[in-house]
């Protein structure tokens, strides 16, 4: 395996280069009730996913890129009819592999994140201060537009005393500008 590090042209590395993303996703409940079956919880995610200089080649197409995801993020919990809102910071490894014209791609993240509430659905998250992981699949399709899978989990790591977590699973869509 040939390893090359390289820089990215730090001339498109400014505040202003980068990919905007729109998610949609949902999360779901662990109990089934008879009269009201499995109850969900809807989420969005707006955020700005900023490249770094961090990026290595291997065999000569492929490539691992260090990318910095950030932004908001809003969850409607129809066990509570309740909406909650927050931020989030994670970083993502991303991993290119050209096929045919496009790219295909899996990253890998944990961050942090924030929201209002530390209750969602019938889970109790222990903390309003949050890690979350992400495991994405998907496709960058003329290099201005990124179609991905995605499952999110936020949990506080057992820092605090009860700790649920919750899974979303996303559909996520970036332009890059």
């Amino acid at each position: 395996m040939q390893v090359i590090a390289e820089e990215v042209d730090k001339s498109s590395n400014n505040l202003f280069s980068g990919e905007f993303s729109v998610s949609v996703g949902e999360g779901k409940s662990r109990w089934y009730f008879r009269d009201r079956g499995e109850l969900s919880s809807q989420a969005y995610r707006f955020a700005y996913i900023m490249p770094t200089k961090y990026a290595w080649t291997f065999h000569q197409t492929h490539e691992l890129k260090l990318e910095l995801e950030m932004g908001v993020h809003h969850w409607r919990d129809s066990w509570l009819e309740k909406s909650k809102s927050g931020v989030f910071f994670t970083p993502m490894w991303r991993y290119y592999i050209p096929a045919l014209s496009q790219s295909l791609y899996f990253g890998l993240g944990i961050g942090l994140a924030y929201t209002d509430d530390d209750v969602l659905m019938d889970r109790e998250l222990g903390s309003r201060f949050l890690f979350e992981d992400k495991f994405e699949l998907g496709m960058v399709i003329a290099q201005k537009h990124r179609v991905s899978l995605s499952v999110n989990h936020y949990s506080n790591a057992n820092i605090a005393d009860i700790n649920h977590g919750v899974n979303y699973y996303f559909v996520n869509y970036a332009f890059n500008f």
